[in-house]
């Protein structure tokens, strides 16, 4: 029976449960994730698998997510920041001082200063090139962006209302609320999107129904992962919330949306030039829900 540490994170709502990598292999990465997420074991939207060393992140399905990326970056501060206390608590013993007792702050919390603002690069599985991470705040909540250089992606007006999006390790399908109103059944209505539009062999992809009240755009997103064989219509998307951008970006003009999610909380994303390159961010809150262990049964299909 494996045990593993695992920390679960809500970025804007879209619960991720991370693991130590640990050199397992993909395959059982998919396994343990897939009883991990059920609603009897930790419960979840998505999992992924943490290399602290490579400063790395792979899905269990291999996908693309930028909302896993972004609890990574609050996973990688919090790291430091009790790091840091260990070292300050170690120096306070040494001068004779007495340090606060690890039981009563057991995470680093605000002190009334500014807050913390860290900068890490991390890679992840499907995006080609590094995924830069911007963190502000104090545990057990944060504000991370991600910021991403862009290739070139394909936009396609598939049908009225309908535009698909690929991205490096994730598509969606963009349908306009006020021409596709959303389905009683969105699990069968997007499994026969994905059929009709020869999805179904790729690695992630994701429906999402959307539309502009008021002048405030929201969505929701339908997410399939073909390897961990998982659907979930998520509280949050990042990937969707950037295809959506990108999207509005190319047929209606702007470089700055804020998008709000299922779970009540808005993504921001910004397309801008650094360099001469294409590049986007993705900013929101991340939170820190739980951490401990873990004890799963022997993976099995």
């Amino acid at each position: 029976m494996p045990t593993l540490p695992f920390s679960k994170w809500s970025p804007g709502g879209n619960t991720t449960l991370l693991f130590p990598s640990n050199g397992l292999a993909p395959a059982l990465q998919c396994r343990l994730a897939r009883q991990a997420l059920t609603e009897s074991c930790l419960g979840g939207e998505q999992a992924g698998f943490v290399n602290f060393e490579a400063r790395s992140l792979r899905m269990a399905g291999g996908e693309f997510c930028i909302n896993a990326s972004r609890a990574v970056g609050a996973l990688l501060a919090c790291a430091d920041d009790c790091r840091q206390r260990t070292e300050d608590t170690a120096r306070a013993y040494e001068s004779g001082a007495q340090p606060a007792k690890p039981d009563k702050a057991p995470l680093p919390a605000a002190t009334g200063g500014s807050a913390l603002q860290q900068c890490y690069t991390i890679g992840v599985s499907g995006w080609q090139s590094p995924v830069q991470l911007r963190v502000r705040g104090y545990a057990p909540y944060w504000r991370v962006e991600a910021i991403l250089q862009l290739p070139d992606i394909t936009i396609q007006r598939v049908a009225e209302g309908i535009h698909l999006v690929r991205l490096p390790g994730i598509s969606h399908l963009l349908l306009d609320g006020h021409i596709h109103s959303q389905p009683e059944d969105c699990y069968a209505a997007a499994a026969l999107l994905r059929e009709r539009y020869d999805l179904k062999q790729e690695a992630a992809v994701g429906v999402i129904w959307w539309r502009t009240l008021q002048g405030q755009m929201d969505m929701l997103p339908l997410v399939h992962v073909r390897d961990t064989r998982s659907d979930y219509l998520e509280s949050a998307c990042g990937s969707g919330a950037l295809a959506l951008a990108l999207s509005r970006s190319q047929t209606a003009g702007g470089k700055s949306f804020t998008i709000m999610q299922p779970s009540g909380s808005p993504l921001d994303v910004r397309l801008f030039s650094e360099g001469g390159e294409p590049m986007a961010g993705v900013d929101g809150p991340v939170s820190l829900v739980a951490r401990g262990q873990v004890w799963l049964p022997d993976a099995a299909d």
